[in-house]
């Protein structure tokens, strides 16, 4: 095979579309990349989708690996047609290793069926910094140990369910509060510190062979390497992966275009640093074009001796072994229990006062503070989940009103105005991330004021469950997705009980 083949081998492309009529398949096949990963812009209709990705593995006679973000709670570009899990962060809560395996293997399954070869999940970060939003739920917590074994846990079972998992984000992204899509972050810990804490959940589950694909993070650990990421640096790349830790599957980066690489070195630039430094699967998820640069310039590096051909080859190598691996797809052909989501989300949702129950069955009005009330996943505008429409599905009266994250005093002045007029009724209060949105937090602190029996509800990390000393009733679900919202509303309404036990600290 050509250098310039083999680059481009070595390449996870993404484009725009979502049904085969729009999908670039001639340039894919002229491209020829190891790997295609799917966005909810890519995600339709579900014989649309299986259309696609269909479609996606015929343009060469060895399918390209067909990979997606599906963790399960916030990130989850497809919909209905797999099995909608709860956040890894509910799952801790929940503290069923076993489930976690199982919701890993129920997960594997439906992918498999549907096409898709690669699920870039589990999460091993751990969740240590209350200001980290980008890992935020999609932790299993922050105990390292905790993490290592749910990770570790749901990857083996996504393997088994049919599809790789891929380990991310490497050596560790929760030790920071800066996005790696928006900047650069850096960690700044010592290395004992480092290792026995963030590293730790990545060193268990490759050390169990969880994983056949670690995806290296965008992070600056100092300790290791203080001039280069983790996606770009020999030292962790090859140096502390390879040869500390053992492993031997295909080393992935996280996107290139993500601000934290493409703002400095460059994508393609990045591209050429992350394979000299060990990286086998490189990221170009959103530029067939700069990917095709990307290429360009890494068969220029190798022509030009910057890079050995050996190091190229190795890494083609790699991803061609994934890609035979899964040239046919094995679904899990055993029983699966499709409700096993719902019930490790009732048995995660957490009580830290008071007993979360409606009264009788007097109306709910639920005081949401949220962003945009919709999504436009699919290319399609939504209405995004709410614990209100949990609440009518299980036949209760309930209406939502929406209040921005962080509102202006006069739209908190009238809804204090509009509140006496509903009378006698439950009212519950979903907020998100008021640790970190001052005015969201002196608004339910009036609005407690008013209505004291008010349950707070913390829809996202539960750093903000314990801000209100006046509030009787305050639980923590762990995300505001639809099974989270749902399980939320089973234990309001008597259905199920509250089990769930804090995975970090508060």
């Amino acid at each position: 095979m050509s250098v310039a083949a083999l680059a481009r081998s070595i390449i996870a492309v993404g484009f725009e579309g979502n049904c085969i009529a729009d999908a670039p398949l001639e340039e894919l096949r002229a491209f020829a990349p190891g790997a295609i990963t799917l966005f909810g812009r890519n995600v339709g209709p579900a014989d649309a989708l299986r259309a696609l990705v269909a479609g996606l593995r015929g343009i060469e006679t060895l399918p390209p690996l067909i990979a997606v973000d599906q963790e399960g709670g916030r990130v989850a570009r497809i919909g209905e047609v797999v099995a909608q899990l709860p956040s890894a962060m509910a799952v801790g809560a929940a503290r069923d290793v076993d489930a976690c395996e199982r919701l890993g293997r129920l997960l594997g399954r439906d992918l498999a069926q549907l096409g898709v070869s690669v699920d870039f999940a589990p999460v091993g970060d751990c969740a240590l910094d209350p200001e980290n939003t980008v890992i935020g739920t999609r932790a299993y917590g922050s105990d390292p140990l905790l993490v290592g074994r749910f990770a570790g846990a749901f990857a083996r079972g996504l393997e088994a369910g049919g599809v790789a998992a891929a380990l991310k984000h490497f050596p560790g992204h929760g030790s920071t509060a800066v996005d790696s899509h928006l900047a650069l972050p850096r960690v700044t810990l010592d290395e004992a510190t480092f290792r026995s804490r963030d590293l730790l959940p990545f060193a268990a589950a490759i050390s169990g062979e969880a994983a056949q694909i670690v995806m290296a993070a965008h992070v600056v650990v100092e300790a290791f390497d203080a001039q280069n990421p983790a996606s770009l640096s020999p030292r962790i790349l090859t140096g502390l992966l390879r040869d500390e830790l053992g492993f031997e599957g295909v080393a992935a980066t996280d996107c290139l275009q993500m601000d934290a690489i493409a703002r400095a070195p460059g994508t393609v630039a990045g591209a050429v640093a992350a394979l000299a430094a060990g990286a086998d699967l490189l990221l170009v998820s959103h530029s067939l074009a700069v990917a095709r640069e990307a290429a360009e310039a890494i068969a220029a590096a190798v022509d030009a001796g910057t890079i050995p051909r050996e190091r190229l080859e190795q890494a083609a190598v790699r991803v061609r072994a994934l890609r035979e691996r899964y040239a046919t797809l094995q679904p899990y052909g055993g029983e699966l229990d499709a409700a096993l989501p719902l019930a490790v989300a009732q048995r995660a949702v957490t009580v830290l006062r008071g007993t979360l129950r409606l009264r009788d069955e007097r109306p709910v009005t639920v005081i949401s503070f949220e962003g945009d009330a919709f999504d436009g996943a699919g290319g399609v505008r939504t209405e995004r989940p709410s614990l209100s429409t949990a609440l009518r599905a299980r036949r209760w009266k309930s209406e939502v009103m929406r209040v921005a994250l962080d509102p202006d005093d006069d739209d908190i002045d009238l809804l204090l105005g509009h509140l006496p007029s509903l009378g006698d009724r439950n009212f519950v209060i979903t907020v998100r991330r008021a640790h970190l949105y001052p005015r969201q937090r002196a608004a339910v602190a009036r609005i407690l004021a008013l209505i004291p029996g008010a349950a707070i509800v913390s829809a996202a990390e539960p750093y903000d469950a314990l801000l209100w000393p006046a509030a009787r009733t305050v639980a923590a679900i762990y995300g505001d997705d639809a099974v989270a919202f749902a399980a939320c509303a089973d234990v309001l309404s008597g259905r199920a009980e509250a089990a769930g036990l804090l995975p970090v600290p508060i």
